[in-house]
């Protein structure tokens, strides 16, 4: 690139090539009609006041995800009125009730109306109403459906044959995509790919390209999981994955050609499940090493449901400058247990850590951390041993299965509800997770104990106390129910 000494000559036209101006143009009238405005003009609004009162009632209808009565449909229609009073069209008088009716609060937010909202005893059944709002956005993170509406509209969703079908329906269309990424990205934090920064000396292959494809990989996995009713211990070891040609040749696996992602067979031991998908262990990494602290604590916060507390204060920060060439990182930490207080904790976490140290910092395969041998080996807490990478998983598959479930039902549930569990949740909890073990750990069992729970259909009131300067505040409850 040919650089210039002075302004002048950057901007010499017979020595460079810049951008003088910029000009839009338009927009231009469209020769058809837009699908959106069909969806809001349902009928011709020159033809009078009454298709202006159903365009209305529509935009309403749809906009709060329930039926609006003839007061609220007045009081929008007031809108048109308003325009037109001021020289405009009736389109743009409706365009202006529909900017009304997003900023209202029962568009913005989902609200669930309590018989007895400070009353933390009473529980009572959500209407069906809000059950297809409340399901929609669980499984679609959306809207409900015409459909769904209909059914809630007349009282029928709740009834279970039509219920279940209604989430047979939903978990099997294009918008639960959105599952998999919204729940997935929480669960296993990959979401947080677009905050990590690898060093770039140390991972020159760490690329935005490949940041995608690693975010691709995960979605599509737990996606195929969902919409195949693969078992939960596929979560753990399966023996596939979802890759294109620049993910696999990341990853060391030939044979796939071309940009598309695919389902992969895998005919080696180094990948299988969650926990080798790079997506994991890139957001489980420091930005310029691995860390089997952070990845250990991962494996047991996120899929053993069992997190570690928080570290001491004053704990000393490994001296990461010598790693891999003067020691290795296993010593180094093996030196920073030899603290009883650390200990505790460390050789919980530590063991889990260490048996994904075949992957780097963005997830690269290797067996070599510096000049020193890989050594992933170790002893599980309950005693069980494993020598690879793999055969940590399948430890984990053969021997924490009830916990696994226990912790993803836990996660799931938070979701569904949008808070977290309760004390006087885990009798729902233990419920779901005995019956999903005795059907075969089919992920969509799942689901659907999830929507039969009492919790996801129900709502209590919240207990609140009065203070001295008359402002009320929550109280925290203590329930062992």
């Amino acid at each position: 690139m040919k650089t210039f000494t002075t302004a002048k000559e950057a901007y010499n036209d017979k020595k460079n090539k810049y951008i003088g101006s910029i000009t839009f143009v338009g927009p231009f009238p469209s020769k058809v009609e837009k699908a959106s405005r069909k969806k809001i003009l349902i009928c011709d609004p020159a033809t009078g006041p009454r298709c202006v009162d159903r365009i209305v009632t529509n935009l309403a209808h749809n906009a709060f995800r329930r039926p609006v009565t003839r007061a609220e449909v007045a009081s929008y229609l007031k809108f048109v009125g308003m325009a037109k009073a001021h020289g405009q069209s009736t389109e743009q008088g409706i365009q202006l009730a529909l900017e009304a009716m997003l900023v209202s609060p029962d568009f913005l937010f989902r609200i669930e109306r309590d018989q007895d909202p400070v009353d933390p005893g009473k529980v009572h059944r959500l209407s069906d109403v809000e059950l297809a709002t409340r399901l929609s956005y669980f499984l679609w993170s959306s809207m409900p459906d015409e459909e769904l509406l209909n059914l809630a509209e007349t009282n029928k969703l709740h009834q279970t044959a039509i219920l279940d079908a209604q989430v047979k329906r939903m978990m099997t269309d294009k918008k639960a995509a959105a599952f998999a990424d919204n729940f997935a990205g929480q669960w296993l934090e990959v979401r947080n790919l677009d905050s990590i920064t690898p060093d770039p000396v140390k991972f020159p292959e760490w690329t935005s390209e490949l940041k995608e494809d690693l975010r691709t990989e995960t979605r599509m996995f737990f996606q195929y999981a969902l919409s195949g009713n693969r078992p939960i211990s596929e979560m753990i070891n399966a023996r596939y994955t979802f890759l294109n040609e620049s993910l696999a040749k990341f990853y060391g696996i030939e044979g796939v050609k071309g940009p598309d992602f695919r389902k992969v067979d895998l005919t080696t031991d180094q990948r299988g499940g969650i926990l080798t998908q790079g997506a994991v262990l890139a957001v489980s990494s420091y930005p310029n090493r691995t860390s089997p602290t952070i990845r250990g604590k991962y494996v047991l916060s996120n899929v053993l449901g069992t997190p570690p507390p928080p570290p001491p204060p004053d704990v000393p920060a490994l001296d990461v400058s010598k790693v891999g060439s003067d020691i290795s990182l296993r010593k180094q930490l093996e030196a920073h247990r030899s603290n009883p207080v650390c200990a505790s904790c460390h050789s919980k976490m530590d063991v889990l850590g260490f048996g994904l140290e075949n992957y780097n910092a963005i997830g690269k395969w290797r067996t070599m951390d510096g000049k020193f041998p890989v050594d992933v080996g170790g002893t599980m807490p309950n005693g069980k041993s494993f020598e690879t990478a793999a055969q940590m998983r399948t430890v984990l598959e053969g021997n924490s299965m009830p916990q696994i479930t226990r912790c993803l039902t836990e996660k799931v549930m938070t979701y569904a509800l949008g808070r977290g569990m309760q004390p006087y949740d885990n009798r729902t909890l233990s419920q779901i997770t005995k019956t999903v073990e005795a059907d075969g750990l089919h992920f969509q069992t799942l689901i659907y104990e999830v929507v039969h729970s009492l919790p996801f259909q129900s709502r209590r009131g919240e207990l609140v106390t009065e203070r001295k300067d008359k402002t009320f505040v929550k109280t925290k409850e203590i329930a062992s129910k």
